[in-house]
């Protein structure tokens, strides 16, 4: 009887451990793709000053010359 107890604990722990690595698998997932959504559709900046420092940038040379 103690043991049949101790193993169902065991198996619950386990279900619970494979639950939690299941719902953690899908948030890296869903975090990938909103990522993946946010590169994409990157928004425009108008009215931004070109001198101005920018998120995304136009210039990939921006610190090349700083020597």
């Amino acid at each position: 009887m103690i043991e049949d107890t101790i193993i169902e604990a065991e198996n619950r722990a386990r279900l619970a451990e494979d639950r939690a690595k299941s719902r953690a698998l899908q948030l890296a997932r869903e975090q990938g793709y909103h990522r993946l959504a946010l590169a994409i559709d990157r928004p425009d900046a108008p009215g931004v000053s070109s001198a101005q420092l920018k998120l995304w940038s136009t210039d990939p040379t921006l610190f090349d010359q700083a020597g």
